[in-house]
């Protein structure tokens, strides 16, 4: 982690022992005491030098900081308290109070900006697929969703069983022609069944962000031909 830059900061009292809290977001109480900030609340900053209960601590409100991360985080993301004050990807109705300079794992301590962002927003881009349509190659060619984000996973919903055994494709996604990494479906007959089933796509890691003028693709291979049966696929993008 880079150096901090704190740009704005005040002192007060610990309403409980905060040490060991350092980089956790806070709040003043209503008896104007410091206490970690609960989940996805608006916090007065980030705790910079902590204390004991009823000792002095120091808060800075703005400026580059060091935070201690509750869960994975991408560099870029919008930044909220979790229910321990760790900071964790805001999603709307949480309120976005830095933005992640660095990416990191849960507990451990990376650079952000301190200041009120927009919460992440997600949506769901469903695609109706009919199994025995499907062939190597693209079955989706040059989608422009007109906004920019990043595809953070992929399912496919079983709408219409698949009868027929051993049948089978693999999805996966492209940007710009690209290859996503991760995001890749197998489908099988077996997986395929029954009305309703959820097959989840492996962890997308990289190569998954968009500007609004990109192209999304989806991509079929190792295709031994489907009978029937049909299927959503379902596109989870973050803007």
């Amino acid at each position: 982690m880079a150096y901090e830059i704190p740009r704005q900061s005040f002192t007060g009292i610990a309403a409980a022992d905060l040490t060991g809290k350092e980089g956790f977001g806070v709040v003043l109480t209503a008896a104007g005491k410091i206490a970690l900030a609960g989940a996805g609340v608006a916090i007065d900053g980030i705790l910079r030098y902590a204390g004991k209960a009823d000792e002095t601590v120091t808060v800075v409100k703005t400026g580059q900081m060091g935070l201690i991360f509750g869960a994975a985080v991408t560099a870029g993301d919008p930044l909220a308290t979790d229910a321990n004050g760790k900071f964790v990807v805001a999603v709307a109705p949480a309120i976005g109070v830095a933005r992640a300079m660095e990416s990191g794992a849960a507990d451990t301590k990376h650079k952000a900006l301190l200041g009120g962002v927009a919460a992440a927003q997600y949506q769901v881009i469903a695609i109706p697929i009919k199994l025995p349509k499907v062939a190597n190659g693209d079955i989706v060619t040059d989608y422009i969703p007109g906004f920019a984000g990043k595809i953070v996973s992929v399912k496919f919903l079983v709408t219409d069983p698949v009868t027929t055994g051993a049948k089978l494709a693999t999805l996966g996604l492209e940007i710009e022609a690209a290859a996503v990494t991760g995001g890749v479906i197998a489908l099988t007959s077996a997986a395929c069944t029954p009305l309703g089933k959820v097959i989840a796509g492996s962890a997308i890691t990289a190569l998954n962000t968009f500007t609004a003028v990109n192209k999304i693709s989806v991509v079929a291979s190792a295709t031994t031909a489907f009978v029937e049966g049909e299927g959503t696929l379902l596109i989870v993008v973050q803007q």
